[in-house]
């Protein structure tokens, strides 16, 4: 809402109980106003005062609805209706008013005589302008007897037209004359509903629903009450007319979105996301809303998108950030993934589920001193955390305290049974102690876990390595992980074993050679390249 000099514009709609608004009001359409007002308010259109509605003001306006207190004068192009438990104190210009028994007002009337039309009372007027009322019901006398005839003339033209096509010229007079003010039937439908009286309410608002009025106000004011009464179908339905007269106005896709979400109407609420974003493309919140009703639904594509346009319009959104590194890891994603979740912890050091994420992708990898390192990490956030005991273990294994570290490998376990680190960990301590079968067993789990994780393959080929059993499928796993991570020295030493064992001699040479020229200070690596030579001096 912007203020300039005082005055308040283009407001329209329902402004609700607790509004509290000071300075000059103008406005075009049907307004309803619930909460308080001090100034002046001035339209051409319809005014409407809620049973809360406190108003200090002059009022200009074409048609005036009070069932709540105004204090000020008013001048009507139209009428001014003042309702049950209605105030009004102050002077009153209008050609028609209604005062309904039990309202109040205290003030002068003057009748506007040019426009000659009748004045209905409830109350009473003040003596100084019963002759203008009396002089106004003469005139209304005169315009009956004239109506009368117009009428009469016009259902025998009715009736002389649709003679041959037997049409019913009961109804078709009857449709003529039946012409309902949309104004008056929602004050009408305010009143009753205020009064407790909710059938009658119910059944005014659905009669003003089907008269299918051109004025967008009408719809939003309808879709306001029926809301009230707890009719959200029959509110949609206005909301929709609403958006169809005029797309622009962003108000009742708002009212409608509200909505749908109470409903769980998932898909309408989509759909009217998507209408707000393509008219306010930069609304953070109706995005981030959007990207959570895909991931809702599992439209996994589309909250990648949604989350991609977050990010364009919030670079620094740490959640979007990070959500969408997690869409990026399920997709297969895993360059991206690991780009998303450093711009998380770059944005938030704290965030343990962003180190967690970008360890774990490291340890999948083969990268194990990146992932020790975010790992360190997690743990110095949560010292409670599982992969602090799992550093814990790998620690007691690094000085031989096998049973230490299985203790800690299995308390992780016991807490999350899908660790694939403490599960590795489990099958690393069965190698050391010669219980193969047992240490194939934590593998198997592991890679149930995680099918393609490398460390974990590695380790199963390495263990069929040891045994001299399923040789191929040990070269098949082994070169599965090598292909993760290429550049894993201790990974080209497992399947240049492997073929070793199978008798592949320039196979176990060539494979060996690689993981020298990555780690060249390595004895180890030597040794296995002196055994596999002369393996294939003695074959040949």
């Amino acid at each position: 809402m912007k203020k300039e000099s005082g005055n308040i514009q283009s407001l329209n709609s329902f402004f609700g109980e607790g509004t509290f608004m000071k300075g000059i009001l103008k406005f075009n359409g049907a307004l309803r106003f619930d909460g308080k007002f001090e100034g002046e308010i001035i339209t051409n259109d319809t005014f409407i005062i809620g049973k809360t509605g406190v108003i200090n003001a002059n009022i200009s306006t074409g048609t005036l609805l009070n069932s709540g207190e105004v204090t000020g004068n008013v001048s009507a192009n139209h009428k001014i209706a003042i309702h049950l438990e209605g105030k009004l104190l102050g002077n009153i210009k209008t050609p028609i008013l209604y005062i309904q028994e039990g309202a109040q007002f205290d003030g002068n009337c003057e009748m506007h005589r040019e426009r000659k039309e009748r004045a209905a009372a409830t109350g009473q007027l003040p003596f100084e302008k019963k002759r203008g009322y009396l002089q106004s019901i003469r005139i209304d006398k005169k315009r009956i007897k004239i109506t009368a005839g117009v009428l009469a003339g016009l259902l025998i033209i009715f009736a002389l037209y649709n003679l041959r096509g037997n049409l019913n010229i009961r109804d078709k007079f009857k449709s003529l004359i039946k012409r309902e003010d949309p104004s008056e039937l929602i004050q009408k439908g305010l009143s009753l509903k205020e009064s407790g009286r909710t059938d009658e309410a119910i059944a005014t608002f659905k009669r003003l629903a089907e008269l299918n009025s051109q004025d967008t106000e009408m719809h939003l004011s309808t879709a306001q009450a029926f809301t009230e009464m707890g009719l959200e179908d029959e509110s949609i339905s206005e909301y929709e007319k609403a958006i169809n007269l005029n797309p622009e106005n962003l108000e009742p896709y708002h009212a409608l979105l509200q909505l749908y979400t109470k409903k769980e109407m998932d898909d309408g609420a989509i759909a009217t996301l998507k209408r707000i974003i393509e008219r306010d493309n930069k609304n953070l919140k109706m995005h981030l809303d959007l990207a959570a009703l895909y991931e809702k639904k599992n439209m996994t594509n589309d909250a990648y998108q949604e989350y991609k346009s977050i990010i364009a319009l919030a670079p620094d959104h740490e959640d979007s950030i990070y959500n969408l590194g997690i869409i990026s890891l399920s997709k297969g994603l895993d360059a991206e993934a690991v780009e998303m979740f450093k711009r998380v912890i770059k944005i938030n050091d704290k965030n343990i589920e962003g180190h967690l994420n970008l360890a774990n992708i490291y340890y999948e990898k083969g990268l194990e001193g990146e992932a020790l390192n975010e790992y360190k990490k997690v743990e110095e956030i949560d010292t409670q955390h599982p992969e602090s005991s799992n550093n814990k273990g790998f620690n007691a294994i690094s000085v031989e305290k096998l049973d230490v570290a299985a203790a800690e490998f299995n308390k992780v376990i016991r807490a999350d049974e899908k660790n694939v680190r403490a599960h590795l960990g489990l099958a690393i301590i069965y190698g050391r102690k010669g219980a193969n079968d047992k240490a194939i067993q934590e593998c198997k789990k592991a890679i149930e876990i995680s099918p393609h994780h490398a460390p974990v393959l590695n380790r199963m080929a390495w263990l069929y390595a040891k045994q001299n059993i399923n040789i191929d499928e040990g070269i098949k796993l082994s070169k599965e992980a090598i292909q993760i991570n290429s550049n894993s020295p201790e990974y080209l030493d497992t399947l240049s074993e492997l073929y070793y064992i199978k008798g592949e001699f320039d196979n176990a040479i060539e494979t060996i050679n690689k993981a020298i020229g990555l780690k060249p200070e390595d004895i180890y690596y030597k040794k296995q390249l002196k055994k596999f030579t002369a393996a294939k001096r003695t074959k040949t």
